[in-house]
């Protein structure tokens, strides 16, 4: 394209883009390393399934991704809240994150937490054994006593009377006697059924888990919402797993994948979610065929009065050869400050130019049904066409555009170009089998 100006000449059917040839450019840097994007916006928490206290108690939700953590404003716990809070992750093959409600720990949640907190157990009172009974020495009998003179030599020994054997009874120490019973201890309060039951010391309630390869196509360059179950984190089985944990609610999601744009620079790409929408959505708008008939045109890159077949591409005026149906000349609308109706009276038209654009009085010879399309630089084109219907159209949509035309962001073509040949491959692949077949 000529630098100013607001046409130029098609010689393939790449040229009538815009952005033609800084995308030859970045197609060669496609052998580079990039990533994508992956945009989440936590909408809100829905059926969550506690009870909630009545004070009024706020809550937080944290992205955590095994690298960081993110976490929201704070938010008012309900049955269904609303978050809106947006976060971006750079796409990579193992993405996978967390997203955990947290309560925060007001005066009442703490009263909770402590009303479930378990019990100090009483000190165990260990019972040592008694101490062994200490023996008791019996006395040792008399020596017997020799008898003497010579009944003692001649006479032998005398018989000892027979003697009753008297026992002494033995003194054996007797064990103390047990302690008695401990008092049985006081049956427990029964505790009412709070929030703090669900809760963890820090706060934490519940978690969803969020694999992304699960659902990468299908929030590929296009919005996707889904929900996903929070699972508790407080569990009398402690043996449980996450995916045996009871739900207590789910959390709803909006995510969005932007694929990776070699060539782009990170300020020229999308920053948000809304920004992706919005962008995608402008080059759909510019891809649509608004309106097409023949109209005669002067000026541009006609030098004299020629006929012509015309469509309004989204911001383009393109003119076509009526043999090879090809496109020959692109105007660019975007770059057009008016639209002017020669028909008009001379006060109504736009002095956008000093002296410098024809005003009707001075032609010598008007032409009928004719419309200027007005540009920077007193550049203007003119056109003429056969029905005063057809000129009443082209007025209508041409003035529903100028100056209001939406930006068409190069990164928007680039995905915009990346979904057709993506469209082109599948088809191919599926007529494939056909012709094998045949």
């Amino acid at each position: 394209m000529h630098a100013g100006k607001p046409w130029r000449v098609v010689r393939r059917a790449s040229d009538m883009n815009e952005y033609s040839r800084q995308i030859k450019e970045f197609r060669a840097q496609e052998k580079g390393k990039v990533h994508g994007k992956v945009f989440v916006k936590v909408h809100g928490i829905k059926n969550l399934k506690v009870p909630l206290p009545s004070e009024s108690t706020s809550f937080t939700l944290v992205l955590n991704n095994g690298v960081f953590s993110v976490e929201t404003p704070e938010c008012t716990l309900a049955k269904d809240a609303r978050v809106d809070q947006e976060f971006e992750l750079i796409e990579h093959g193992k993405l996978e994150f967390t997203l955990t409600v947290k309560i925060q720990k007001d005066a009442h949640i703490l009263a909770q937490l402590r009303s479930h907190a378990a019990p100090t157990p009483p000190p165990v009172q260990v019972r040592h054994p008694p101490p062994p009974p200490m023996p008791t020495e019996l006395p040792l009998p008399p020596p017997p006593k020799a008898s003497g003179g010579l009944f003692g030599l001649f006479g032998g020994s005398k018989k000892p009377k027979h003697r009753r054997a008297v026992t002494e009874p033995q003194q054996i120490a007797q064990p103390p006697p047990p302690p008695p019973p401990p008092a049985a201890a006081p049956k427990p309060k029964p505790v009412e059924v709070n929030l703090g039951r669900y809760l963890r010391p820090d706060g934490s309630l519940a978690t969803a888990f969020i694999n992304f390869s699960e659902i990468a196509r299908r929030c590929d360059t296009k919005l996707f919402e889904t929900s996903y179950p929070l699972k508790a984190l407080v569990s009398e089985n402690r043996n449980r797993n996450l995916e045996e944990q009871p739900v207590l609610g789910e959390v709803i999601l909006h995510i969005f994948r932007l694929p990776p744009i070699p060539g782009v620079k990170p300020e020229g790409l999308p920053q948000s979610l809304e920004e992706c929408h919005s962008g995608l959505r402008h080059i759909a708008w510019h891809k649509v065929m608004y309106h097409e008939g023949v109209l005669t045109q002067q000026g541009g890159d006609c030098n004299v009065w020629k006929r012509r077949h015309f469509r309004i591409i989204g911001a383009n005026l393109v003119a076509y050869n009526d043999v090879t149906n090809r496109a020959t000349t692109s105007i660019e609308l975007k770059k057009a400050t008016a639209v002017v109706d020669d028909q008009d009276p001379p006060e109504t038209i736009p002095t956008i130019t000093k002296g410098k654009i024809r005003k009707l009085e001075d032609e010598l010879y008007p032409v009928e049904r004719s419309f200027r399309l007005l540009f920077r630089n007193d550049v203007q084109i003119s056109f003429y066409a056969d029905t005063d219907e057809e000129k009443s159209k082209w007025l209508q949509m041409l003035r529903a555009m100028v100056g209001k035309i939406p930006p068409n962001p190069l990164w928007a073509e680039l995905v915009w170009q990346r979904q057709e040949e993506m469209a082109v491959a599948a088809a191919r692949a599926s007529k494939a089998p056909a012709k094998t077949q045949s």
